[in-house]
C-alpha cells in the first residue's frame, strides 16, 4: 500500500512519466531551501531568492498517474448556467479490459489534496455513496489561487431555479474561500466522519456503481466557494428525498455559491 500511495502522489517539483496499458473507456451517466544572503564588500546584504512554493497533489485512482488520467476520461466537465441542473458537473473516469483488469470497479480512490471531511453521503440519487472534502485555498500556490478566483462569477440574487427547489439558505459569507472535492458512485459508504482530517493520498473507498450510474466509474467534482460549508446530506430526483436534502442539492449544484472548475487545473498548477 505504501508503494501505491507514493506512486499516486507528487509535488509541484516532480511529474510521473509512466503510462500503463491503454484503456478502453465506457460511457457514463452523471446529471484535482532559501539561499543565505551573502554580504558584499560594502556590507550591503544581497536580496535572497525566494523559495518556490510547493504543494502536494495526488492521483485520485490506484495505479494511475497524471499522464494516464486523460486516457480514461470518459465524460468531461460541462458547466451549466446558474439555476440549471444540466451539463456535467465534474469529470468521470472509467475503463474496461485494461491489462489483467476487466473493470475499473473496486480499485482504490484517493484524496487529491489534503483537507477535512465536510459530508458523507449514503446511497442517494444521483451521487450514490460519496464523500465531500474541503481543502484550504491557502494550500494552493498563489498563482493558482489567483487563477481560480478570477474565474469566480458574482453570485446572482436569484438564480431562477429550473428544478423543484425549496427555499435555499445561502452559506455564511465570511470573505474566505475554499475548494471542495466530491468523489461519487463509490462502492460503499466512506468510513469517515464530518470534520475528519484527510491527508493527500488517503484511501477514501473504491470505485463503484451506486446512485445514478450506468457502469462503474469515479465521478470527481471540484468547486470553489465560501469556506466552512456545512452540508449534512443532499439528494434529488427521488420520491424519498427530504426538503433538507433537496435544498442542499440545489444550493450545492445550482445556486452559484459553489462554482465548478476543471480538476485538471489543479494538476496543471503542479507543473
Amino acid at each position: 500500500m505504501l508503494a501505491v500511495f507514493l506512486s499516486a502522489c507528487r509535488s509541484a517539483m516532480a511529474t510521473s512519466t509512466s503510462i500503463p496499458d491503454t484503456a478502453t473507456p465506457l460511457p457514463t451517466e452523471t446529471p484535482l531551501p532559501s539561499p543565505t544572503p551573502t554580504p558584499t564588500a560594502t556590507t550591503i546584504p544581497l536580496t535572497a531568492t525566494p523559495t518556490p512554493q510547493v504543494y502536494e497533489i495526488c492521483s485520485p485512482l490506484e495505479d494511475e498517474t497524471f499522464n494516464t488520467l486523460p486516457l480514461i476520461l470518459v465524460n468531461p466537465l460541462n458547466i451549466p448556467p446558474f439555476g440549471q441542473d444540466v451539463g456535467h458537473h465534474g469529470v468521470d473516469f472509467s475503463y474496461f479490459q485494461r491489462g489483467e483488469r476487466e473493470s475499473i470497479e473496486g480499485i482504490e480512490v484517493y484524496a487529491i489534496l489534503s483537507g477535512q471531511t465536510v459530508m458523507i453521503l449514503d446511497d442517494h440519487y444521483p451521487y450514490g455513496y460519496a464523500i465531500l472534502i474541503e481543502p484550504p485555498l491557502t494550500d494552493l500556490p498563489e498563482s493558482l489561487t489567483e487563477k481560480l478566483m478570477t474565474r469566480y462569477i458574482p453570485v446572482p440574487e436569484d438564480p431562477h431555479y429550473r428544478l423543484d427547489c425549496p427555499k435555499v439558505t445561502p452559506p455564511a459569507l465570511t470573505g474566505e474561500y475554499a475548494i471542495y472535492h466530491l468523489y461519487a458512485h463509490l462502492e460503499a459508504q466512506p468510513p469517515f466522519d464530518s470534520g475528519d482530517p484527510v491527508p493527500c493520498g488517503t484511501t477514501l473507498g473504491t470505485v463503484g456503481n451506486t446512485g445514478y450510474s450506468s457502469n462503474p466509474h469515479l465521478h470527481l467534482e471540484t468547486r470553489l466557494g465560501p469556506a466552512g460549508a456545512d452540508f449534512q446530506t443532499m439528494a434529488h430526483y427521488e420520491n424519498t428525498a427530504t426538503v433538507e436534502q433537496m435544498g442542499a442539492y440545489c444550493l450545492w449544484r445550482m445556486s452559484g455559491y459553489y462554482q465548478l472548475f476543471d480538476p485538471f487545473l489543479l494538476i496543471d498548477g503542479a507543473e
